[in-house]
């Protein structure tokens, strides 16, 4: 025999609920179990769920610190590129500095080239090589510029010339004529040395040049 548990009455066999009070002993187990697994699944569900959002809180922690650590390594990259390039402007634009420098350097002593381009130290020493034996200046200072040599070499005809002059003129009786064209002959290389010209001396500076 059973009776109901909750207000005493007796139950027949084969019923389960109480005909008394309504109340049924197997629906209200299986109620009470169905909220216990209920309850107990619904915790898990709600520990679950913050620890997936704890770890996606994390993981999306780790992602802004690494696209922060990337985002300054780039920018480092990108300074270090920048200030590279601003190195190699600033010495190739020396380096070209330099080369031009020492192409001016150069130009300014190199050879004789062309009548207009030539340099006052040059036509000093092609000035002094009309004066007696000063034509051996350029041989031993300027060996290598060829305005200066030719003067030079006018001026060793000049010297010859002269030599000849005084001994034909102590001779003849002519010797202030012959002074007298030594000087035209002096003034007049001297005069295109100093103005940078290459023109033989009158009558002489043709002299052994075929």
């Amino acid at each position: 025999m059973a009776y109901c548990k909750q207000c005493g009455a007796y139950i027949p066999d084969g019923l389960t609920a109480c005909l008394a009070c309504g109340f049924d002993e197997t629906a209200a187990g299986g109620s009470a179990a169905r909220t216990e697994s209920g309850t107990g699944y619904g915790t898990s569900n709600d520990e679950l769920r913050e620890k997936l959002e704890r770890q996606r809180a994390e993981q999306k922690e780790r992602n802004r610190q690494w696209a922060e650590q990337e985002r300054e390594r780039r920018q480092k990259q990108q300074q270090s590129r920048q200030w590279a390039e601003e190195e190699f402007a600033r010495r190739q634009a020396e380096r070209e500095k330099q080369a031009e420098s020492y192409v001016n350097r150069s130009s300014s002593t190199a050879s004789y080239s062309g009548d207009n381009s030539v340099g006052e130290g040059n036509k000093a020493l092609a000035a002094l090589s009309y004066l007696s034996i000063l034509f051996a200046l350029p041989y031993v200072f300027t060996p290598n510029d060829q305005y200066a040599r030719f003067h030079a070499k006018q001026g060793l005809k000049l010297f010859v010339f002269g030599i000849l002059a005084d001994i034909l003129g102590g001779i003849t009786g002519f010797g202030w004529v012959v002074t007298l064209l030594r000087l035209y002959m002096i003034y007049k290389g001297m005069s295109n040395a100093l103005n940078g010209k290459k023109e033989p001396l009158p009558y002489i500076g043709n002299i052994g040049e075929n």
